[in-house]
């Protein structure tokens, strides 16, 4: 696939991402904007879970871009621990939404543990995007959250063994969501999903090419 760094600015921070198109596909590209974990977890842009789900949205003809949140790696700003990241999802998504060659409207979002978090609690921040992929979100982003209303095509993903996200909690908030909602369960995997990168981005793709076709 091929990478370009680019940068770009949400409410006065500019944040470094890594834009990706696939080589052997014409254009406009369905796109997809993928958010990394809890800095303080290892999660930035380039953590193999990230990169793994890049290459696979690739092989399905996606263009993706991965970006650092305000404060990690390159980018500016300051990290606020979710009070202002919801912020940094719209921007990049508008990003994708108007970048040359991408189908703007065949976008979606997908984003893993901490920017799971920030997608739920800042729901109305994703509108540009027509499905959802949430992979291990804390449990108390779910409660209460507008995607109990929401409509787009989403899919959960969590490890077996996850014991901040538990897959028996999961599945019983989802069970109060308006469809279409997936799930998916990713045997003997944590919180983590160490060692299971490839069948999580895998699922992911896979999911995409449907909700977006």
């Amino acid at each position: 696939m091929r990478q370009s760094a680019i940068s770009f600015d949400s409410k006065r921070a500019s944040l470094d991402g890594v834009l990706t198109t696939p080589q052997e596909l014409p254009p406009p590209y369905p796109t997809v904007v993928v958010c990394h974990a809890h800095p303080t977890l290892g999660g930035d842009m380039d953590s193999p879970l990230i990169t793994a789900i890049c290459r696979a949205a690739d092989a399905k003809g996606f263009a993706t871009l991965r970006f650092n949140f305000r404060g990690v790696g390159s980018s500016g700003g300051e990290f606020t621990n979710g009070d202002r990241e919801h912020e940094d999802v719209k921007a990049a998504l508008n990003v994708m939404k108007r970048w040359p060659d991408m189908d703007g409207k065949r976008l979606a979002l997908v984003a893993y543990s901490f920017s799971a978090g920030v997608a739920l609690r800042g729901l109305k921040q994703t509108r540009a995007a027509g499905s959802l992929v949430l992979i291990a979100p804390p449990i108390s982003s779910l409660q209460g959250s507008r995607a109990k209303r929401d409509k787009r095509p989403k899919l959960y993903i969590v490890g077996q063994n996850d014991k901040i996200s538990p897959t028996a909690e999961l599945q019983r908030v989802l069970d109060e969501m308006a469809d279409p909602v997936n799930f998916a369960e990713i045997p003997d995997a944590d919180h983590g999903l160490i060692g299971h990168e490839g069948q999580v981005a895998d699922r992911v793709a896979d999911f995409l090419a449907e909700s977006l076709n």
